[in-house]
């Protein structure tokens, strides 16, 4: 099953990290759409399946993000939302996709209390 297959109608991959991250002891792809963050990977070599994960960007309330090591740095995202997700990998991954979901979030509560005056 390919990515686009995962994909709503009409929605656009707006971010897509360049290597898995890890989540809940896994390795996933992490994509950022129009709506939603979508974590993705395809399971089994021979018989395979695709896992998933996705969370709405408008039901987010909470993002942390950390950094630890000297030489090998490694980051941490918490996302709490409908679902808490720690996403874990290299600070050249993490980082840009901390400050694009921090700027799309922002975009979207700003849109949000536009239409509420």
């Amino acid at each position: 099953m390919a990515v686009q297959d995962i994909l709503l109608p009409l929605e656009k991959i707006a971010f897509r990290t360049r290597t898995k991250l890890h989540c809940t002891q896994r390795k996933y792809e992490v994509l950022i759409t129009d709506n939603r963050i979508v974590l993705y990977a395809e399971r089994g070599r021979l018989l395979k399946s695709c896992d998933v994960v996705s969370e709405r960007l408008d039901t987010l309330y909470g993002i942390e993000y950390s950094e630890k090591g000297t030489i090998f740095k490694t980051a941490r995202m918490t996302l709490q939302g409908g679902n808490k997700l720690n996403i874990r990998g290299p600070v050249e991954e993490v980082k840009p996709l901390f400050n694009f979901i921090q700027s799309t979030i922002s975009k979207i509560r700003s849109t949000e209390k536009k239409d509420i005056v």
